[in-house]
């Protein structure tokens, strides 16, 4: 088991707090396991060459596969190339190494290409989801403000380590939820247990923390008697103001976002509630998320005498868009077209080091590595025009440029830049940082639900998706990244689940684990807000795991507002509905 503690008064204090409390609230929610399922499977080629090795594979993270492999091998980096196609989805599963260093070694041993594809049934043997267990405590005065809020996560990361210790950590100190509470005590466990190793997917464990804190949080209005929005506006957390890991909270739209949901669904003016068995409900949902760090990005950009350009990186483009994004920041500084702009895919023989494409970093992390190296070519290409005797202050196509320095179409200019934002770790005995996260994401939803009373059965009428992307780099790119989010924590929140039975998985096929089809997805909407990150690369900041964020929450919200019950596991099916409807009319169902 390992721990991380975030603390902001010691635990005696926090407790002073609780017995003084005019209320004190306390619940625990729990989250299923389940799998990221990407349509392309885990898939890796190794071919064995003069003294060297190239690894094809669909991985998040090349350039540390080919460190890890390289030190496996006692080799230098040099003698490992690692090449990455765009991917058909990852969501966090292809992270770290995975097939690579099995290929790896058979290829050494056999001297011939070797190559391992997963079935889609073997993919639930690979990684999954981490199952939660959540407790929460909070104190309210008498002002309905939140005075304290203990939380002890528990997350089950299965046989292996994986990336869950980090899961831990960086997901962990953001338990306490987007509110401004003077007294947190943070406790997140992760656990060794018996079943398929549990590692980063989408959200990186935020969604499990939104899906507790939200629900608690709208328990708390409920009991207090209290609008849930208006008991969420008195407590939401504010930008100069601490989070609960002690770094000052800076270009995070939390109030703006909860507003955008508030007016997109009308929540002041009345609606229809059903009638009969058909009930009708609201409920909306806000999370918080720090981005990854300490990491490290790198980029090249390469311009050549005709005044096309090459970008080299080595992040994974598995339909986010990375790479569209980057071409327009490049093209906007050298004033080029972006179509124009040639993007390399992730080849360590050719493209420099980036840590990973994981946890919504690209866009700001490699976005930034991206603006500097563009920027460095463009302060050459100035450099060169003033050689070539152009008078300056003049944008001149590099076309020119370069015919003119050199009386030909010859020559280019290459643009190198590292990015590593500030970050100071997290204090090893409480858990406190003035500088925990480079930018902070931000989003939520809205849901308006049916449910029937006899079966149990849930209809979504309206999910609205609202998320804080700073200034959009491509704002069609970043709806589309809303609304594949929203889809997938759909089907986390309703269907989803990994049957084991003795540590044995028992649905492992597209037949029996059921994920969202076109005809499950309700009528959604989905809402960017735009809050300039000023860190950010033209003000952007990443934005693939906010729509996961508040979904799950804000249908439990809403199936209680219709029919008061509060659901407090994943996933919420007909009969967790119904079985909670019968228990609280006082039956129970025949087989209880």
């Amino acid at each position: 088991m390992q721990g991380t503690q975030a603390v902001h008064k010691d635990d005696a204090s926090i407790e002073d707090v609780f017995a003084s409390a005019h209320r004190v609230f306390e619940h625990t929610f729990k989250t299923q396991q389940c799998l990221h399922l990407p349509f392309e499977s885990h898939v890796a080629i190794a071919e064995p060459g003069d003294a060297r090795l190239t690894i094809y594979t669909s991985n998040q993270t090349p350039s540390f596969v080919r460190i890890e492999i390289a030190r496996l091998f006692g080799w230098p980096e040099n003698r490992v190339r690692v090449k990455v196609p765009y991917l058909g989805g990852g969501y966090g599963s292809k992270v770290y190494v995975k097939l690579e260093a099995l290929v790896a070694a058979l290829a050494m041993l056999a001297r011939r290409p070797v190559k391992i594809a997963l079935t889609m049934e073997e993919q639930f043997y690979m990684i999954t989801k981490h199952p939660t267990t959540f407790r929460i405590k909070s104190g309210v005065d008498k002002d309905g403000r939140l005075v304290a809020r203990s939380c002890e996560v528990y997350w089950n990361g299965g046989a292996y380590a994986d990336i869950g210790p980090r899961v831990t950590q960086k997901s962990g100190f953001t338990a306490a939820g987007p509110y401004d509470i003077e007294n947190v005590s943070i406790d997140s466990y992760a656990l060794y247990t018996n079943r398929t190793p549990a590692g980063a997917l989408r959200g990186f464990g935020v969604p499990q923390l939104v899906w507790g804190y939200e629900s608690h949080t709208d328990l708390i209005a409920r009991e207090l008697g209290v609008d849930p929005v208006a008991f969420r506006r008195k407590n939401i957390l504010r930008n100069g103001r601490p989070q609960a890991s002690g770094t000052v909270l800076q270009d995070a739209a939390i109030a703006e976002v909860l507003e955008a949901l508030v007016a997109r669904i009308c929540w002041d003016a009345p609606f229809d509630r059903g009638a009969g068995t058909l009930r009708r409900g609201r409920g909306i949902a806000i999370g918080l998320k720090a981005s990854i760090s300490p990491t490290t990005s790198v980029a090249v950009v390469n311009v050549s005498a005709d005044g096309s350009v090459y970008l080299y990186k080595s992040t994974v483009d598995m339909g986010q868009g990375a790479d569209t994004a980057f071409a327009q920041i490049v093209g906007e500084i050298l004033d080029v077209k972006a179509e124009d702009v040639r993007v390399v895919a992730p080849d360590t023989d050719i493209t420099p080091y980036d840590m990973g494409t994981l946890g919504s970093r690209s866009l700001f992390h490699m976005g930034n590595a991206v603006r500097l190296a563009a920027e460095d070519a463009r302060a050459k290409l100035r450099a060169l025009a003033a050689e070539a005797g152009l008078p300056a202050g003049t944008n001149y196509p590099p076309a020119e440029i370069f015919k003119k320095r050199y009386g030909m179409q010859a020559g280019n200019v290459i643009g190198t830049a590292s990015f590593i934002p500030k970050y100071q770790p997290p204090d090893a005995q409480s858990g406190m940082s003035e500088n925990v996260t480079p930018f902070w994401m931000v989003g939520g939803a809205a849901a308006e639900v049916e449910v029937d009373t006899e079966t149990g059965q849930i209809r979504i009428l309206r999910l609205i998706n609202a998320a804080d992307c700073g200034k959009p780099i491509n704002p069609a790119v970043a709806r589309t990244q809303l609304s594949g989010a929203s889809i997938m924590q759909l089907g986390f929140t309703l269907s989803e689940a990994m049957q084991l039975d003795g540590g044995q998985v028992t649905n492992a096929s597209l037949a029996d684990y059921k994920i969202p089809g076109i005809g499950d997805i309700p009528p959604m909407e989905n809402e960017l807000v735009e809050a300039e990150q000023h860190s950010g690369p033209f003000g952007a900041k990443g934005l693939g795991e906010s729509g996961t964020f508040g979904v799950s929450p804000a249908i439990a919200n809403a199936i209680h507002d219709a029919v008061g019950v509060r659901i407090a596991e994943l996933p919420i099916t007909a009969e967790a509905v119904l079985r909670a409807l019968r228990a609280k009319d006082g039956r129970l169902l025949e087989d209880d």
